[in-house]
């Protein structure tokens, strides 16, 4: 038969392992409690910055008088006629600009000359041809389209000429019926002048 007191010592060690197992894992939910309350603790703030406006930029040229700035009737060789044309960049980015002549037909049109100057003082009959720079010189145009100042084609070209945002530049034009002409009578044309535009900002 067993002794009691060593039954009693024997069974001592597993009560206290029952106790560390309540504390460990007691231990553990105060952890567990621990990390939720902390992963709560969040302090946040945030910033605006409004008003970001864009806004595309315009080409807008315009040219005055915009119609019958030259007109004659009853030429004869060595006759001639000029007149002031303002040319505006109303758009809010810079240009260039080309000209170009479409005529009614080719015969007179070929025969009259076409003088476009720059920096003229005096744009008159008497006046035109002194100071200012030319900036074309040639055929008032053709049927089939003449570039005049410049180039329509994209991207700078030679003779373009170039407008900053509310600037405006005055051209001398002079049209002249040369006296060696052998044009015959009765004979008529009509020229419309167009002046093409396009920014110059990323469009080399």
């Amino acid at each position: 038969m067993i002794p009691t007191d060593h039954i009693a010592r024997r069974r001592e060690p597993h009560g206290r392992s029952g106790v560390k197992v309540l504390l460990s894992a007691a231990v553990v939910l105060v952890g567990v409690a621990m990390v939720a309350v902390s992963s709560l603790a969040l302090f946040t703030d945030t910033a605006t910055v409004a008003g970001n406006t864009f806004a595309t930029g315009t080409v807008d040229i315009a040219a005055t008088p915009a119609a019958q700035v030259l007109t004659m009737t009853a030429m004869s060789p060595g006759d001639q006629v000029a007149a002031p044309l303002t040319v505006t960049n109303s758009g809010t980015l810079a240009l260039r600009y080309a000209i170009v002549s479409t005529t009614t037909e080719d015969v007179l049109a070929g025969e009259l000359v076409l003088t476009v100057r720059a920096g003229v003082t005096d744009c008159s009959i008497a006046g035109w041809a002194a100071g200012g720079t030319t900036i074309y010189s040639g055929p008032l145009g053709s049927a089939a389209t003449s570039a005049v100042v410049g180039s329509s084609a994209a991207g700078a070209d030679t003779g373009d000429r170039t407008l900053a945002p509310g600037a405006g530049e005055v051209l001398c034009l002079n049209v002249t019926l040369p006296a060696g002409s052998t044009i015959g009578q009765g004979v008529s044309t009509t020229a419309t002048l167009e002046f093409k535009a396009e920014q110059t900002v990323n469009n080399p």
